[in-house]
């Protein structure tokens, strides 16, 4: 049976031993996450991420350190600014008299 050391958020140790199931592809920790990144055909990347790994950019959403480097070359090259300016605002028509 596989044993584990892990970091609590507060700095001690602790140690797991069993099957944890996925283990995070940067460190072999077990798996908490998976890299929330959207890959197309509504599929995301799924890497499955420890907490020290998985960074969270929004509640609840989590990225690899692969996908997060994507992330901030795209907010760094002006890319949010460029997509919010191609959003064109919703108008209500108004509506014909009867």
């Amino acid at each position: 049976m596989p044993c584990y050391i892990e970091k609590t958020k507060s700095g001690g140790t602790m140690f797991l031993c069993g099957d944890l199931g996925p283990h995070c592809a940067a460190c072999a920790a077990s798996s908490d996450y998976l890299c929330d990144y959207p890959v197309g055909d509504g599929k995301t990347c799924d890497l499955p991420l420890c907490a020290s790994h998985a960074h969270e950019v929004a509640p609840n959403l989590h990225y690899c350190p692969a996908h997060l480097g994507l992330l901030k070359e795209f907010k760094d090259s002006g890319g949010v600014r460029q997509v919010l300016e191609n959003v064109i605002p919703y108008k209500r028509e108004p509506k014909p008299w009867r």
